[in-house]
C-alpha cells in the first residue's frame, strides 16, 4: 500500500510511474495470456491506466489503497477492450472476392448483389429439413404464427421457463444451421 504525501501533483504521479508502470505492464500482459495479438491492448490500457491515474490524482494522493485502483483500473480497460474487440467482430461482414470486386463497380445493382448471395427459399428448406417434428412445431406456433409464450407453454403443457429455453435452443440451432450453409456455399 503507497501512502507517500507529496506536496506536488507532478511528483506524486512521477513517482507512481515509476514504481508501477512496468508492474501494471505485466499484469496487463498475464490478462492477455501474453497472446502477440493482444500485445497492442496491453501497451494501451498500460498507457490508458496511467492516463487516468493522472486525470484522478487528487483523488488517489488521499486514497487508501493506488496500487489495488491502479490494478483495477488496468482490469476495467483490458476487459472494456475485449468487449469492443469483441462487438466489432460480432458485426464485421465477411465479404469474399466475387461480392467485394462487384461492390467496387458502380453500375452493378446492390440489390440484385445482396439477393444473389443467398437463395432464401432453399435456406428455409434446408432449416426446416434438419428440424425434428416438435422442434418445427415450435418453429411454426412461435415464429410463423407468433404465439405468445404462455399460449405455447399452455399448448405444449410445460412452463414459461421451459417454453423460453426450447425457443433459446431452437433460435442456437437455426443459427447454427444458417452458419453451416453458408460456409459450403
Amino acid at each position: 500500500m503507497l501512502k507517500i504525501k507529496f506536496n506536488n501533483d507532478d511528483a506524486f504521479y512521477e513517482s507512481l510511474c515509476t514504481k508501477y508502470f512496468e508492474r501494471i505492464y505485466f499484469y496487463c500482459k498475464r490478462l492477455v495470456k501474453g497472446q502477440e495479438q493482444f500485445m497492442d491492448f496491453v501497451e494501451e490500457c498500460t498507457q490508458n491506466t496511467f492516463l487516468e491515474a493522472r486525470k484522478q490524482i487528487s483523488k488517489l494522493r488521499n486514497h487508501p489503497n493506488v496500487e489495488g485502483w491502479l490494478y483495477t483500473t488496468a482490469r476495467n480497460l483490458i476487459n472494456s477492450s475485449y468487449r469492443s474487440m469483441y462487438i466489432k467482430r460480432k458485426h464485421e461482414v465477411s465479404m469474399d472476392d466475387a461480392f467485394s470486386n462487384c461492390i467496387c463497380e458502380p453500375e452493378i445493382n446492390l440489390e440484385e448483389l445482396f439477393s444473389s448471395a443467398a437463395d432464401l427459399d432453399k435456406l428455409s428448406a434446408e432449416i426446416l429439413q434438419k428440424l425434428t417434428p416438435s422442434e418445427h412445431d415450435l418453429y411454426v406456433d412461435y415464429f410463423v404464427n407468433k404465439a405468445s409464450v404462455s399460449d405455447l407453454s399452455r399448448k405444449y403443457g410445460i412452463s414459461a421457463t421451459a417454453t423460453t429455453t426450447r425457443i433459446y435452443r431452437l433460435k442456437k440451432k437455426i443459427k447454427n444451421i444458417v452458419r453451416e450453409y453458408f460456409m459450403d456455399n
